[in-house]
């Protein structure tokens, strides 16, 4: 059972303090939470209570504007909000560098499947700039749920989605960086929605079920959501599977791409 809680508009401040690139303290609000260095999602915390686990992703959209996408876990429920963070003030000589994703995990199959996805609907770089994967992220989740048949954790693969569906750069791009330093206030198409898709491992027989999601990013409402089961657990398996269900929200009316620099001119 998944319920999306609806976000609330609210502001406040909270100070992140580095101790190097691979660990991070958020405080403020009556919260205080390390996050640490995690694959491809930026960094990553947990937070447990109230009969709840969350686990926060961070993501850096630019230099100044950090996305945040929480999974709750408890009660036989999942809870799912977004957050977006603005930096207001900045000390000198911050590490520039943790902006940039390192991996720590084995996501070869699934960069092998996005990029063959991204093949097979003709989604091309707009520049020399760029390379497919400076478009889309993997990361992991873990979840509370498992059964005899179906492991207890999901892998995602995650696109950026900007004005009109346009697919934007995520923080791994150097390349975005530069352009964001560089560009006029106001030129630059924040990303509103995400794409992702939704991978859980079968056995017996061994299968692969995609979920595909097109989901905003601040309300954390899922906008359209359509499945897909293949056999086999490699990265051919993985690219069909992504390509029937994103197939099928098309179908519905969720378009999304081509692939931007995320600079509007």
């Amino acid at each position: 059972m998944v319920h999306v809680e609806p976000r609330n508009r609210s502001e406040g401040t909270v100070d992140f303090t580095y101790d190097g690139c691979d660990r991070i303290t958020i405080s403020g609000q009556g919260m205080r939470m390390d996050i640490l260095r995690s694959a491809t999602s930026g960094w990553s915390g947990t937070l447990t209570g109230g009969g709840a686990t969350r686990v926060f992703r961070f993501n850096a959209v630019t230099p100044r504007v950090i996305e945040s996408w929480m999974d709750a876990f408890g009660g036989g429920m999942t809870v799912q909000r977004g957050m977006k963070l603005t930096l207001l003030d900045g000390t000198e000589n911050q590490p520039v560098d943790c902006i940039f994703d390192s991996d720590s995990q084995d996501f070869s199959r699934e960069n092998a499947a996005a990029e063959g996805f991204m093949a097979l609907r003709g989604l091309i770089p707009p520049s020399p700039d760029f390379v497919p994967h400076d478009f889309f992220r993997a990361s992991q989740v873990e979840q509370d749920t498992q059964t005899e048949a179906r492991r207890g954790d999901a892998r995602h693969i995650r696109f950026l989605l900007g004005h009109n569906n346009v697919i934007l750069p995520t923080a791994r791009a150097a390349t975005r960086f530069r352009a964001v330093c560089t560009a006029d206030e106001g030129t630059l198409d924040p990303p509103r929605r995400m794409l992702d898709f939704k991978i859980f491992e079968h056995d017996n027989p061994d299968s692969l079920s995609v979920f595909a999601r097109v989901i905003d990013i601040e309300t954390g409402k899922i906008i359209a959501q359509r499945e897909s089961q293949v056999a086999g657990k490699d990265a051919e398996a993985l690219t069909l599977a992504m390509q029937e269900s994103a197939a099928q929200i098309t179908a519905d009316g969720s378009a999304f791409g081509p692939l931007s620099d995320g600079v509007s001119r």
